[in-house]
């Protein structure tokens, strides 16, 4: 848009970021996160597959293009393929770990811990022994520590960015044309940010501390927003894929008799700061390991970015029935609640109906041209999901649409959908009611 707009990009996207702090703190404010009761696990699900369809997508689709690139040879496009599957599996196998009878349990269970940095370093370390006679790709770090943008006269561009044009005048129309991109990365955040929340404060999960939707919002418009703007740094927004592991990491499962079978459920979530504190503040050191990270491949990179976006899937109910898809034999069905109650036709219709939203979501999303509509088709899911009552009855859409709660007693699952009248209940269900605080629950 600012090409277009034949504007200098470092001022517009000043601009875009201020607009979108002050609409970020509007929607805080005016207590509009109250509106992700309307949400429902049909977009929550459409939601988290995407994030996950992309990590898997992008994991692997460099991979692949090895082969077909004339610059790189079929040896070097192989090695790297076995690197990046030698991550993934090492990965997936040493997070299973601690179920198997081997070693001591407080080994297996660091090991489990410590899956995906035992297996990046453990592949890295053989790409440095093996990648002698192979031209491997290695993560591109820039040696020194500034501004990559670079000015007509050479130089790069300063630090802080200036609102009013750095090389020319800013026009005072731009400002305001700035505004219509701006609310479009406003809905995205504003959807990214509480979808993300809400999938991770599922009842499922059994958090016990409650969440702080509109205090998030709050935060990233008043402090993180303002500081990408002035400094030129990219976007920041909860990552769903990062948010779900790390719950997954920090949680205690145990196996329990259900009436569909065995289930791996929830029993303790270690529920702390430090863990987000530690990584983010290693994140910042990476910045002075240049040297060092100019030695990791980016096969093993994109082996991780695999793992990561297999294991997000476990819990995706939307993959849990698409998986049905594969089981002919009716007797083979997992006993899900639905599965019991309704005929496994409409099971299927309602999973396409996902697919297909699933599917325009990610070519929205892919191609450049249509990418500004990304966020108002994600928003629209909702609309999307309460015009289906025309499609199923209210007891089909009950039984599809939601989470199975366990009974009192442990033993059974119950379909209802939580209620999301107001902030006491919110605080049950992890989701934001209609009382929700301006700046915190």
């Amino acid at each position: 848009m600012a090409v277009g707009a034949d504007v200098e990009f470092m001022p517009f996207y000043f601009w875009v970021c201020m607009w979108c702090s002050l609409f970020t703190i509007l929607v805080a404010v005016f207590d509009l996160c109250a509106l992700m009761k309307h949400v429902t696990m049909f977009s929550e699900d459409i939601f988290a597959g995407l994030i996950s369809l992309i990590f898997i997508i992008d994991g692997v689709r460099p991979i692949i293009e090895n082969f077909s690139e004339s610059k790189m040879s079929l040896t070097s496009a192989m090695f790297e393929a076995l690197l990046f599957m030698y991550t993934f599996g090492l990965a997936t196998y040493l997070s299973h770990f601690r179920r198997t009878p081997w070693l001591l349990r407080p080994i297996r269970n660091l090991m489990a811990n410590f899956a995906v940095t035992i297996s990046l370093v453990t592949a890295s370390a053989l790409a440095a022994i093996y990648s002698s006679d192979t031209n491997l790709r290695m993560l591109s770090v820039d040696a020194d520590f500034s501004p990559n943008l670079v000015l007509s006269d050479g130089s790069k561009r300063p630090w802080v960015v200036n609102p009013m044009g750095i090389e020319r005048d800013f026009p005072a129309w731009a400002i305001a044309y700035a505004i219509l991109p701006a609310i479009g990365f406003a809905v995205l955040g504003y959807l990214d940010q509480n979808l993300t929340s809400v999938i991770v404060n599922r009842p499922s999960n059994n958090l016990q501390k409650g969440p702080g939707y509109h205090l998030d919002l709050f935060v990233r418009g008043a402090l993180t927003l303002p500081v990408c703007a002035v400094l030129g740094l990219p976007l920041s927004v909860a990552s769903t894929v990062p948010s779900i592991t790390h719950v997954i990491s920090l949680t205690t499962y145990e196996v329990k008799q259900l009436p569909e079978g065995e289930r791996k459920v929830p029993s303790k979530v270690v529920e702390q700061r430090a863990t987000n504190f530690l990584i983010h503040v290693l994140i910042g050191c990476a910045l002075f390991l240049a040297p060092a990270l100019k030695f990791l491949p980016r096969a093993v990179l994109q082996g991780v970015f695999f793992y990561m976006g297999i294991a997000s899937l476990t819990g995706n109910n939307l993959f849990d029935r698409l998986f049905l898809w594969l089981i002919w034999d009716p007797t083979k069905y997992p006993q899900y609640h639905y599965i019991q109650k309704l005929p496994i036709r409409r099971v299927h219709l309602y999973t396409l109906v996902q697919v297909v939203c699933l599917g325009i979501l990610y070519g929205l999303k892919a191609i450049k041209e249509t990418s500004v509509v990304f966020p108002f088709f994600m928003a629209s899911l909702a609309i999307i999901r309460k015009a289906m009552r025309f499609l199923f009855t209210q007891e089909e859409l009950e039984l599809l649409d939601s989470l199975p709660a366990e009974d009192e007693d442990g033993k059974g699952l119950s379909p209802e959908q939580p209620d999301l009248v107001n902030l006491e209940k919110s605080k049950a269900t992890g989701r934001p009611g209609s009382f929700c605080g301006a700046v915190g629950i």
